[in-house]
């Protein structure tokens, strides 16, 4: 159990936990605006923004960034708890599988009607790719995962 002065970083995709255990900080976007969390935050439930880059400040001051997409944030007793459809550390980013993606959902869009919901499918494919590619590239992924 946390003492009243840690916070504790849970990270969930549906095929991995990412990260459990204290950090000093945390930083994301959430539907509703930006968030900082430290110890001791007032609980908050909130969305994740549909690609977001999430902030973790380690104990040691070091930073380290993780892309997330898709789910929500509860923080409850100094545990933020971010429970996503996708998540990853940005050093493990695979850039030709994000290409990849790109261009795939570029060509999808391109024989597509703006307004159609296949359109949007893939326009919102299309963005997780790019704010992972930039992610990545801001981190040196290879994409390796240990």
């Amino acid at each position: 159990m946390a003492m009243a002065h840690d916070l504790h970083l849970r990270v969930v995709t549906p095929d991995r936990t990412i990260i459990d255990r204290k950090v000093a900080a945390v930083s994301f976007m959430g539907a509703d605006g930006s968030y900082g969390i430290l110890p001791n935050h007032a609980p908050l439930l909130t969305a994740i923004a549909h690609a977001c880059k999430v902030t973790v400040t380690e104990t040691d001051g070091q930073k380290q960034s993780i892309f997330a997409s898709d789910g929500f944030a509860q923080m409850q007793n100094n545990v933020l708890t971010m429970v996503c459809e996708a998540g990853e550390f940005a050093r493990e980013i695979d850039l030709e599988r994000v290409k990849a993606a790109e261009q795939k959902a570029r060509a999808k869009m391109a024989g597509l009607d703006r307004m159609s919901a296949e359109f949007l499918k893939a326009e919102a494919s299309l963005q997780k790719a790019l704010a992972r590619e930039l992610l990545a590239r801001r981190a040196g992924g290879t994409g390796s995962l240990q």
